[in-house]
């Protein structure tokens, strides 16, 4: 522990490490006593008895550019697959961007559409949340200590009142804040989670922004129609006049 951090020898060549961790960060600091430049030193010799290399990578191109480990990780895979192939390093860095974002938006498109077949009462929150473009609460993450406990019995009853499920909500904070915007769309006389469902499920499109009448007035007109669409509607582009 004296010399894992804030211990300068730029002399040493050679790290023994013989203390396991699961952390890269204080691996790299171990290993990083001996990677400092010096005079008459050409080398660091790394005897790593425990492995850590096969656990943390201390560096490859990826991590001296990328910002994010998962696009560090995407970039090296690229890499590895187009061995031997010139590749310049930025162009390479921007594709695992691209792909990173890629797999991530197919993922939550396969998810979105899993969660719009899926039967029940209850509204998924991650579905709601898409609906009506909240990134703030899909991206929310806790910080203080009250936001991370678990959602109340209280707010579990207020979220099932208005339609959400909250099997699916892990915090405190999230629930208070999708409560919030909830009480606020109501106000404003916006579409509800339900009707956005039930709506959304036909393909109608950008449903989160329609008002209650609006929603209302829709699912009505299908319900008399068998709950077929109307002749003449195409939900996919069905627009700004809602009759």
């Amino acid at each position: 522990m004296l010399l894992t951090e804030g211990w300068d020898c730029p002399s040493v060549d050679c790290v023994i490490v013989l203390r396991p961790t699961k952390i890269r960060g204080l691996y790299c600091q171990m290993v990083g006593r001996g990677t400092r430049l010096c005079e008459g030193k050409k080398d660091l010799l790394l005897l790593d008895f425990l492995w850590h290399t096969e656990r943390h990578e201390l560096c490859r191109p990826a991590h001296l550019i990328c910002e994010s480990e998962e696009t560090a990780a995407k970039m090296t895979e690229n890499l590895a697959e187009n061995a031997g192939c010139p590749i310049d390093i930025e162009e390479a860095a921007e594709q695992a961007s691209e792909d990173v974002v890629a797999q991530r938006e197919e993922s939550l498109a396969k998810t979105l559409s899993e969660m719009k077949h899926r039967k029940g009462k209850l509204v998924d929150p991650l579905q709601y949340e898409m609906s009506i473009q909240a990134e703030d609460l899909a991206n929310y993450i806790p910080t203080f200590g009250w936001e991370m406990s678990p959602p109340t019995q209280k707010q579990i009853d207020k979220l099932e009142k208005f339609g959400i499920s909250a099997n699916e909500i892990d915090n405190c904070g999230l629930a208070a804040k999708l409560i919030d915007r909830l009480h606020k769309r109501a106000a404003a006389g916006l579409a509800t989670p339900k009707q956005i469902r039930c709506l959304e499920s036909r393909e109608f499109q950008h449903v989160g922004t329609w008002t209650f009448e609006q929603a209302n007035n829709m699912i009505n007109r299908i319900a008399a129609n068998g709950w077929r669409i109307p002749a003449g509607i195409n939900p996919r582009t069905y627009g700004v006049n809602y009759d």
